[in-house]
């Protein structure tokens, strides 16, 4: 190999070297954007959206819940350190569930209802599957459609979650008990709380829990566990419980 060429090889190998360090440290610049940015969104509870860095700029994507507004999460991400600009465009609210000609009918989007099913190998019991449930439900409260029946999507992971749960007690009778908040008409209440029972029910059996171990009643505003004097207490009594009981 001539000298010219040993140098010319040289060249190429440090231009090579230089173009691999420079793109490590940028995919590495991008990874900690995107990650501190996902920081930021989850510190106001906004989870499940895309966040694609170039350079500098973000674009995000995906769904939110309707509470939040594009541009809202657009200014949260903008505040970041570091972050140069952000397009929210591909960002969309997510529709309403809510049958607006007969609310108490409850609707889903079996699409993201979890299909279980195969056989288990450690059931669990009675006593484990209703701490199980209880624990979770206490965690991530059930929410519906206001003044409606339909599980609202923010809720379907903590339902999907409950049903797994259910599942894994074949041996069992679940009692799905519907609670609602003091506020309106006595009657219409006790017909919210069996709709909305009926509504975990009805996600339940989509997910593949058998019917025939499921039981509903309704506690309309009968039993609070809260002041209906406070938003905050209201929110507590708009529930629904478990009671996981063994198959005599």
């Amino acid at each position: 190999m001539s000298r010219s060429t040993a140098i010319l090889v040289g060249i190429a190998s440090l231009l090579l070297l230089t173009w691999i360090t420079v793109a490590t440290r940028h995919d590495a610049i991008e990874n900690d954007l995107a990650e501190r940015v996902g920081q930021a969104l989850a510190a106001h509870a906004i989870s499940g959206l895309e966040i694609a860095p170039d350079g500098r700029d973000v674009r995000l994507s995906g769904e939110l819940p309707r509470r939040f507004a594009p541009d809202y999460v657009a200014g949260i991400a903008a505040d970041v350190w570091g972050v140069r600009s952000v397009d929210a465009d591909a960002v969309v609210r997510r529709a309403s569930m809510l049958d607006a000609n007969d609310p108490l009918n409850a609707r889903f989007d079996t699409r993201r209802i979890v299909r279980l099913g195969g056989d288990l190998s450690n059931p669990m019991d009675a006593g484990s599957c209703q701490r199980t449930m209880a624990r979770l439900a206490s965690v991530s409260a059930i929410r519906f459609e206001s003044g409606g029946a339909s599980p609202m999507i923010e809720s379907y992971p903590v339902l999907n979650d409950l049903a797994a749960v259910a599942f894994q007690c074949p041996a069992t009778r679940l009692v799905i008990g519907g609670h609602t908040d003091g506020s309106g008409d006595r009657e219409f209440n006790l017909r919210l709380s069996q709709a909305r029972a009926e509504a975990v029910e009805r996600f339940f059996y989509l997910a593949g829990i058998d019917p025939r171990r499921m039981q509903i009643i309704a506690y309309g505003d009968s039993q609070p566990i809260a002041s209906n004097a406070t938003p905050e207490g209201r929110a507590a009594n708009r529930r629904i419980t478990f009671d996981v009981l063994p198959i005599q």
